[in-house]
């Protein structure tokens, strides 16, 4: 029997259609479940591993994420940069690799983690619905930063959200889905939800590596608002932005480090202390599971702003991306000074861009 030759142009323009849709399918794959980091470390960097390797049973998971070392070789403090705790959190990430992607460390080690929850970064942002992908220019050409959600996948945790959600601290959360937010589960289980398990492994890493001090590095609502009222809006945190949060025992080197802050880059930060009420935060608990001192620093992110529909998370003029990212990148060089002052220990960071150099700038100009 005879092909219909009419049939063959169909057939080959159905398969042109396919193809082109697989084609215009893959950016929107490639940012889904499957999410890898565009991570290209510099020069600097002298390891890079798993997370995993603190705790094995985050290995094969979408929980497990890269880490990266910048040892000098030198004894010296060790520093850790703590980067996309939550995923629509920009600017953490970036000023991470910023980071890893520039600095030469020459006395002492850093620790880099840029996305340090893979599960939030691998999902839409829920609150906003801010862009998944945002396009810079970098030093080798266009690049997406990625932009994710505040909580784990509930696809990831391995569990249902309970009604109401009780931390390793004991602390009660009314909101169920606070399970699934790596900043509440501090210091982490073992045998807990992935979540639990993703904090254990961060707190394993800082015993095991002897961190003298990490920065956890967030973002919060504008002080802006949209009339009068707005600070008392629910779901609002903009007494958070510009803020610097520190363990009972880092407190001093704290003070120190936003005095230099102020005189160095005029950013004025408000300086507060770790609250023993709530339990399953960073700052908190970090220092209090390991010796490690435990900060957390807030900028001000528009895309974070309930009343904004379209907030620009890269070049809004009065909070651009620069800006955000100087702001961690320079108060951890002035954390890592204070150090010295206060326990004789050299963290000695070169080549990580300057505040004033960051402003003058396109954020792509600093990454790879």
């Amino acid at each position: 029997m005879s092909k219909n030759p009419l049939k063959q142009p169909v057939r080959r323009a159905a398969t042109v259609v396919s193809l082109i849709a697989i084609f215009l399918l893959l950016p929107v794959t490639a940012w889904g479940k499957n999410f890898t980091p565009d991570v290209r470390p510099g020069k600097g960097v002298t390891e890079q591993y798993k997370l995993s390797r603190y705790f094995s049973p985050l290995k094969g998971t979408n929980m497990d994420t890269d880490v990266f070392v910048l040892d000098s070789g030198k004894p010296g403090a060790t520093g850790l940069l703590i980067g996309g705790t939550h995923g629509n959190e920009l600017a953490g990430s970036v000023a991470a690799l910023v980071a890893l992607e520039n600095a030469v460390v020459t006395n002492g080690k850093l620790i880099v983690i840029p996305y340090t929850n893979l599960s939030a970064q691998s999902v839409a942002d829920t609150r906003n619905k801010v862009s998944r992908q945002h396009l810079v220019r970098s030093r080798s050409g266009d690049r997406y930063l990625p932009y994710g959600d505040r909580r784990t996948d509930p696809a990831d945790q391995g569990s249902e959200d309970p009604e109401k959600y009780i931390n390793p601290g004991g602390y009660v959360l009314e909101n169920g889905k606070e399970a699934r937010n790596l900043n509440r589960t501090y210091p982490g289980k073992s045998d807990g939800t992935r979540t639990e398990q993703l904090s254990y492994a961060l707190i394993a890493l800082i015993r095991q590596e002897q961190v003298d001090f990490s920065l956890d590095m967030h973002e919060a609502d504008t002080p802006e608002r949209d009339k009068p009222d707005d600070d008392y809006r629910p779901g609002g945190n903009k007494r958070l932005s510009y803020t610097l949060v520190a363990h009972p025992r880092g407190l001093e080197m704290a003070a120190f480090a936003l005095l230099a802050m102020e005189e160095d880059t005029g950013i004025s930060l408000k300086l507060e202390e770790s609250n023993p009420k709530y339990r399953g935060l960073s700052h908190l608990e970090i220092g209090n599971a390991t010796n490690s001192l435990s900060f957390l620093s807030e900028s001000p992110n528009p895309g974070q702003d309930r009343w904004r529909s379209d907030g620009d998370v890269i070049n809004e003029p009065k909070y651009p991306l620069t800006h955000r990212v100087g702001l961690h990148l320079r108060l951890f060089k002035h954390l890592a000074e204070a150090f010295v002052v206060y326990h004789g220990k050299v963290l000695k960071i070169e080549k990580l861009p300057e505040y004033s150099e960051l402003m003058a700038a396109d954020i792509g100009q600093f990454l790879n």
